[in-house]
């Protein structure tokens, strides 16, 4: 994991290398990156939902990525997650009509339980899809750093020598 300033990330001072694969950029990006949430707030999840995203939007800080680099295996991971997650979300949806179809035969509640559950199972795909979350791009707590996970070696190099 890499650190960088968040004004250097905000103003697109970065390399033309993506961060995650090292390969060339074919677009930079424009982006907004978030904090994750508090490691104490999942316990807020208790006191019901409604708390949790309260609480875990008061603490977000956001940076908006005026020019942040993607790489072709990148545009490919998004389109590949988001085919998956469609595709599974209308699975689910197509079990929820056929379970409420047949409600009053054996099949119709079972049928509708797992609708609900390949529906949920569509939307968690499907929202790792995002931007942020392909590029493992995230603000730190503080809001002053955005932290890379798994960075290539190649990315750090042109980082580091200057080819922006």
């Amino acid at each position: 994991m890499i650190e960088l300033p968040a004004g250097q990330v905000a103003a697109g001072h970065l390399p033309h290398v993506c961060p995650r694969h090292g390969e060339p950029a074919i677009e930079m990006k424009r982006m907004r990156l978030v904090s994750k949430p508090p490691p104490w707030a999942a316990v807020l999840i208790v006191l019901g939902g409604i708390v949790y995203a309260i609480v875990v939007m008061v603490l977000r800080k956001t940076v908006q990525a005026a020019a942040f680099p993607w790489c072709a295996q990148c545009k490919a991971a998004r389109s590949r997650n988001l085919g998956i997650g469609f595709g599974v979300l209308a699975l689910g949806l197509l079990l929820i009509v056929g379970g409420i179809a047949t409600i009053d035969g054996d099949a119709g509640p079972m049928l509708f339980l797992l609708g609900l559950v390949v529906l949920i199972v569509g939307i968690v795909v499907a929202s790792r899809s995002n931007f942020q979350v392909i590029s493992g791009a995230y603000v730190s707590q503080d809001g002053q750093r955005v932290e890379l996970t798994k960075v290539d070696p190649r990315f750090t190099h042109a980082l580091q020598y200057g080819r922006v």
